[in-house]
């Protein structure tokens, strides 16, 4: 066959390829008249709750890829990334609403009962709700402190919310660091007698399920008050140790022991309220329905955005109102549902 004919044959079968790729893009981005659906046609467990957790930052300097050339009296376009704002939203798959909020009665239950929900904790959240927004670069950043304060109140307020009640809730996050700190880690401990030890107590439990605890420090002589290392905490533990032990082989033995095998912080926050966390698989953020709210409300935003900081905030509150106002997220409930539906069978 001659070159341009083979030449022919392939840009026929990429012409086809750019056709049906945009024909699915045109259905994955369709118009808010597409996106609307009917609320009884919501995939909905009955007897679960699931929200999505999960943070994203906006940059003013943002904007959409395509520009066309700009006339004299346009403003100057700026190439960097601008001031930055960080969102914490949580999103919860139920008919009552794609956001997590309390309205006035049963806010004011919850901060007659916990009052300290009237302090932000140096943040910003919106009123009766656990969302919260933080300035990066001015405030601090949403490390595994701010994340449990923001569950904190998360679990608080849903003690009171009566369109949860008596339903099971998974709490869906991925696996940042922030979301998956452990109270305490192996490689914290040393392996001697007066050694660093970053936690008081040890808790174990035997074939019996009773539980048992292992003291930090000796309450006896001949190395009263001083810290066990790994070496007397493995004794402890009654675990087989080679004759000579290195840190790193003592480190493998223990991590197997389930008194090591620790849950998250996030995990051990005490919860009155039936709810479990869960963490999504490494690169599977797909599976958190929240994604498609961060990648709608970037859109949103990149396609109005003047550079400026404070018109990126109005669009912000835009974009979560345009979120529902288009029925985009039951879209997204769909799409979260049918993959749990086929990992259950």
């Amino acid at each position: 066959m001659p070159r341009s004919s083979r030449r022919r044959i392939r840009l026929n079968k990429s012409n086809k390829m750019r056709w049906s790729m945009k024909k699915i893009a045109i259905d994955d981005h369709s118009s808010d008249e597409d996106v609307k659906m009917d609320s009884n046609e919501m995939i909905v467990d009955d007897n679960l709750k699931d929200i999505g957790h999960d943070e994203s930052t906006f940059r003013s300097g943002e904007v959409t890829s395509r520009r066309w050339i700009s006339n004299e009296t346009a403003p100057l376009f700026s190439k960097g990334r601008g001031r930055s704002l960080m969102l914490s939203d949580f999103m919860v798959c139920h008919p009552s609403g794609p956001f997590f909020y309390s309205n006035e009665d049963e806010w004011q239950k919850a901060i007659t009962k916990f009052p300290d929900l009237l302090k932000n904790n140096d943040i910003n959240y919106i009123d009766r709700t656990s969302t919260a927004a933080i300035n990066v670069g001015a405030d601090a950043y949403f490390d595994n402190e701010t994340v449990l304060l923001q569950f904190q109140r998360l679990l608080k307020m849903l003690k009171f919310k009566t369109d949860y009640k008596d339903h099971d809730i998974d709490v869906l996050l991925d696996n940042a660091r922030k979301h998956t700190a452990c109270q305490y880690n192996l490689n914290d401990f040393r392996k001697n007698i007066d050694s660093r030890c970053p936690v008081d107590v040890i808790e174990d439990y035997d074939e019996n399920d009773i539980k048992k605890t292992i003291q930090r420090f000796f309450s006896s002589d001949p190395h009263e008050n001083k810290s066990k290392g790994l070496l007397e905490l493995a004794k402890e533990l009654n675990i087989t140790l080679p004759t000579k032990c290195s840190l790193s082989e003592l480190r493998k033995l223990l991590s197997e022991h389930p008194a090591f095998q620790t849950k998250t912080k996030l995990e051990n926050l005490p919860i009155t309220f039936n709810i479990t966390i869960i963490y999504s698989p490494k690169f599977h953020c797909e599976l958190n329905p929240i994604e498609g709210l961060w990648c709608n409300m970037k859109r949103f935003v990149r396609q109005r955005n003047d550079q400026q900081y404070n018109t990126m905030v109005l669009l912000i509150e835009q974009s979560r109102n345009q979120f529902v106002n288009i029925d985009l997220y039951k879209k997204l409930f769909h799409r979260f549902w049918q993959p749990c539906e086929a990992y259950r069978d």
